[in-house]
């Protein structure tokens, strides 16, 4: 093969690459409809409601990327201030008992 047909093969690797990168969709706080196992909305609500009171949003994702104990963090929160109600609770921990709720669908 010459150098041509290889940057041809190159060039064509990359902008698939590029092609399959844009297709994906990135899970976070607020693109919780996609979360798997369910529709969060109502989770995207308290979230938004609620936490961001204090915080932004990407601390949450950063919290459920690391894995961390939401549960436990929530009621830190409450803690400190946060208020929640009894349906609120719920729905936040329904969503943090997913196993992994921002990975992919």
């Amino acid at each position: 093969m010459n150098r041509s047909m290889y940057l041809i093969i190159i060039f064509s690797l990359l902008a698939l690459n590029n092609v399959i990168a844009a297709t994906k969709t990135t899970n976070t706080a607020t693109n919780l409809d996609n979360v798997k196992g369910g529709d969060f909305k109502q989770a995207h609500s308290v979230i938004t409601s609620k936490c961001t009171a204090c915080h932004t949003k990407d601390k949450i994702d950063i919290a459920l990327s690391a894995g961390k104990d939401m549960s436990r963090i929530q009621l830190e929160m409450e803690k400190r201030g946060a208020k929640l109600n009894t349906k609120e609770r719920e729905v936040l921990g329904i969503y943090w008992k997913q196993a992994n709720p921002l990975r992919g669908k």
